[in-house]
């Protein structure tokens, strides 16, 4: 690694967003990427697609790209900042953009490791004796990336083969690893993965979690063993074309993913992390007066749900509002139905809140599902069955939970405000990634009719 003190560079918000914009080009920045990265005499011919994008406006902007078989990360920094960039990174000098190989990544120290197979193998002997022992030995283990956030955390499937010392019989099996940006961040994710393990809800099979079997401190790596069955989020893959309704299993499974939640948040489980909501809501705020910067308009209207919404604040112990251990980011795809019952995956997020909070985005993931469908079938029949489809499986969904759970009639109007609040991160989350986009405005309107509906006065 080397550190760069990056100067502050006197550029408007609008030339930032103009180099921004260069940046999403695929075949312009291919072509440079190529020269860069590329090797043989195709280099200059790669394919090049943008997978993410995190746009903090006057702050920063990551990108992610492929690029014939590799990933890089783009990066601007706009400010004087300390950063870490690996000696590998190289300067696109017409846009002022630091790229380096994704493995590279500063705020993951592990990745590098992990990719390495030798190293890799060595790491996990070391730390899962069952891998290595009198008995076996680890003899190959091989990483591959699933889902990246740059700068966050990374998701592996590690491949990995044995030999009976015996027999000399060779076995395999699977692990995954997330690898986290943070070394505390790690440790807390395993201990509350393995705290959740031995719950009663957990051990009388009323939710099923996947196993902790390591956490890799010098990688920051957290090794998971698998849990069988299919993502829920298959089920609704279908709902596009003529389709007006999903498939009845996903239907199932999401009400019975209700009652798998409850269970975690009547465990009576705590951790010492905390997710105060109202910290988020001054987030919202900085953030919906960035988006400004560069689209005044949108910015305008993403600004004024923000304000709007610390109104309910003063509300929600009228409402019964209570705080208990809740996963922090829950929706369908965090799911799985295994034969052994619902699977709830990805406790990154994990602590202490209200737990209408994961009811609430759970909640907004469907109806942003439904705002999606609307947007590309541009007001059809189908879609707008679809819509209706959504909706009713939005209040089946918070119903089953309720039932579940035994909270009062209090929690509903909890779920919805915070159903709204999620709409607000969900439409921010998807300006910083595409400003250009009608998501963003589509859920802040949505996010408008759910608040409108909620009560003014206790």
């Amino acid at each position: 690694m080397r550190a760069v003190q990056t100067e502050t560079i006197a550029t408007s918000h609008a030339e930032q967003h103009r180099q921004v914009q260069l940046a999403l080009d695929p075949q312009a920045i291919g072509r440079q990427l190529g020269e860069l990265f590329g090797e043989g005499a195709r280099a200059g011919a790669l394919e090049c697609r943008v997978l993410d994008m995190k746009y903090e406006v006057g702050e920063y902007c990551t990108l992610l790209y492929q690029l014939g078989e590799r990933m890089l990360i783009g990066t601007f920094r706009w400010g004087a900042v300390e950063e870490q960039l690996p000696a590998s990174a190289r300067l696109i000098e017409p846009l002022g953009m630091q790229v380096y190989s994704f493995e590279q990544d500063p705020a993951l120290p592990g990745l590098a490791t992990a990719l390495d197979p030798r190293r890799l193998r060595d790491t996990l002997a070391a730390a899962i004796p069952a891998l290595h022992d009198s008995r076996t030995a680890l003899v190959r283990a091989q990483a591959r990336p699933l889902r990246y956030r740059p700068g966050k955390r990374c998701t592996l499937r590690f491949d990995l083969w044995t030999r009976d010392r015996r027999s000399g019989a060779y076995g395999r099996q699977t692990l995954y690893g997330k690898a986290y940006h943070k070394l505390d961040k790690a440790a807390s994710v395993y201990h509350e993965m393995r705290m959740l393990a031995e719950s009663d809800a957990a051990r009388a099979g009323r939710v099923v979690l996947a196993p902790a079997v390591a956490l890799l401190p010098e990688l920051q790596i957290v090794v998971q063993a698998p849990v069988e069955g299919l993502p829920l989020e298959l089920y609704l893959e279908g709902l596009r074309g003529d389709v007006t309704a999903g498939d009845a299993r996903g239907w199932d499974g999401i009400i019975r993913s209700a009652g798998a939640l409850a269970a975690i948040h009547t465990a009576g489980l705590s951790t010492d992390r905390e997710r105060p909501i109202a910290a988020e809501l001054r987030r919202f705020g900085k953030r919906a007066a960035q988006a400004a910067a560069v689209d005044p308009a949108a910015g305008r209207r993403l600004g004024e749900l923000a304000d709007a919404l610390p109104g309910w604040l003063p509300y929600l112990p009228e409402w019964g509002e209570q705080i208990t251990l809740v996963h922090g980011d829950c929706k369908h795809s965090q799911c799985m139905l295994s034969p052994a019952g619902v699977a709830i995956l990805d406790w990154d997020h994990c602590g202490m809140a209200d737990p209408a909070t994961d009811i609430g985005t759970y909640l907004a993931t469907l109806r942003q599902i439904g705002i999606h469908q609307a947007l590309k079938a541009r007001g059809s029949a189908a879609a707008a069955a679809r819509t209706r489809w959504l909706r009713a499986l939005e209040d089946e969904f918070l119903e089953a939970y309720v039932a579940a759970s035994g909270f009062g009639p209090g929690f509903r109007l909890r779920a919805r405000w915070y159903e709204a609040a999620a709409l607000m991160r969900k439409a921010l989350r998807a300006f910083a990634r595409a400003p250009q986009s009608p998501m963003p405005l589509a859920q802040v309107d949505e996010g408008w009719r759910i608040v409108e509906d909620l009560p003014a006065d206790s």
